[in-house]
């Protein structure tokens, strides 16, 4: 009976965190969400590359373009093949590309559906490490994540992204190598910044014997799930691309420039920039202005190492507590939301901190959200950055010492209990007959 209850609390568990999740959703696309692709150049891009996937069969822009020159749909042609962006979360679009029309509603759907995924993701790692209380704190906590709520009405890939590596690391916990080196794979084909994530899982499996097997399996299937899209890149592009061409080089550049708190949007401040703007206003193209801007970065790095140093470290609470100033503007709300930042990441590594005997088991959910955090902070701070980190820091973030009993944290053989619970309730008396 005890054993039947708590499966049946587990399940309840597990059912209100995907209601309140997709509340939360539904209700962001209703308050923030748009019908004519306004507010980014990245919005309305992944549904050009998407609409020409669709009718042209070319991930292609559909014409010529400088950087900061914003893409149309229906565009004339040429539709000369780019690798511009990470493919996947315009092929998503595409795929939801059934009629005249953009799937504005489709895609915000698909998008509820992940967050809601999510948030049950981090449900079940949590309640496999941790116990029922740990597990329904950190599932709410996740669907009730203000930021990562409001991007769900944004057509921005991070949704996709934080999907893909929430399951990389669910799976990579329970030790199943090559599901977490597909879902790592298509994180990096999503966004290309934890592309360098892969090649340290790589290196970790050369030079350490802990958990070799499956470090080997992680990057080497991560890597082959990559590389058809960089062939592709090859052959259309005459270069050795991994997955994106632009991106790198400016977001190092606007990692040189200062964006004083209190100036507004980041971008204003870029724009300012003199060397920016004599890129933007005289290269003919935008990989042209891609190699520029890296260029530049590495200048200004090489003759003012300190000062970039300085700069980077100007802008960690941007990244990790960001302002609130995309949800609302309102004075009340950003202090609150400030506050909630540092009280939610405090007490997340804090709870690292608290798990760290249980380091053999946990340690993928504190590493690659720290490889990710590192990767961002050589360039542009945007808080959105960071929302892919949120899932595992919610987890650690509940962990105060003690389980939601109020014993000390199990091990994990203890936890594994939890597994045995989960099976039916034949094998169940089966076994307590053998018993």
């Amino acid at each position: 009976m005890n054993i039947r209850l708590g499966r049946s609390r587990r399940i309840s568990g597990c059912l209100i965190i995907v209601v309140i999740a997709l509340i939360v959703r539904l209700a962001a696309v209703i308050a923030w969400g748009n019908t004519d692709l306004r507010g980014t150049t990245d919005q309305i891009g992944y549904f050009v590359l998407a609409q020409n996937v669709r009718q042209h069969h070319a991930f292609s822009y559909g014409q010529p373009l400088r950087w900061g020159q914003e893409p149309v749909l229906n565009a004339p042609g040429p539709y000369d093949p780019t690798a511009d962006r990470a493919p996947i979360y315009s092929l998503v679009i595409a795929a939801l590309w059934w009629g005249d029309k953009p799937p504005l509603l489709e895609v915000w759907a698909v998008q509820g559906i992940l967050g809601a995924l999510v948030a049950i993701l981090v449900y079940l790692m949590a309640l496999e490490a941790f116990g029922f209380g740990v597990a329904l704190t950190a599932g709410l906590a996740m669907a009730l994540a203000p930021f990562t709520a409001f991007t769900t009405a944004l057509f921005l890939s991070e949704t996709l992204f934080t999907f893909f590596l929430t399951s990389s690391l669910w799976f990579w916990t329970r030790k199943k190598g090559v599901l977490a080196g597909i879902f790592l794979g298509a994180a990096t084909l999503t966004r290309a910044v934890t592309l360098p994530i892969i090649g340290i899982v790589l290196l970790l499996g050369l030079l350490t014997k802990f958990n070799r097997p499956l470090h080997f399996k992680v990057a080497l299937v991560a890597l082959v799930i990559i590389a058809p899209w960089t062939i592709r890149n090859a052959i259309t592009q005459g270069a050795f691309i991994p997955v994106a061409s632009v991106g790198w080089g400016a977001n190092m550049l606007f990692g040189t420039i200062d964006v004083p708190y209190g100036s507004g949007p980041m971008f204003m401040s870029y724009t300012q920039d003199k060397g920016y703007a004599e890129i933007v206003g005289t290269a003919p193209t935008k990989h042209d202005a891609e190699k520029q801007m890296g260029r530049l970065a590495v200048e200004r790095i090489r003759e003012a190492p300190l000062h970039w140093l300085w700069l980077r470290i100007k802008e960690v609470p941007r990244f990790w507590l960001g302002s609130g100033d995309m949800i609302s503007m309102h004075p009340a709300f950003k202090l609150a939301y400030r506050l909630a930042a540092v009280g939610f990441w405090g007490l997340a590594v804090a709870g690292i901190f608290l798990a760290r005997r249980r380091w053999r088991d946990l340690y993928p959910l504190a590493l690659i959200p720290t490889l990710l955090a590192l990767a961002h902070s050589v360039g542009s701070a945007e808080e959105r950055y960071s929302l892919a980190l949120v899932p595992m820091a919610a987890i650690f973030c509940r962990l105060c010492g003690v389980s939601s009993d109020g014993q000390k944290l199990p091990p994990r053989k203890d936890c594994r209990v939890r597994i045995v619970e989960s099976l039916n309730d034949n094998d169940l008396r089966r076994g307590r007959g053998s018993a």
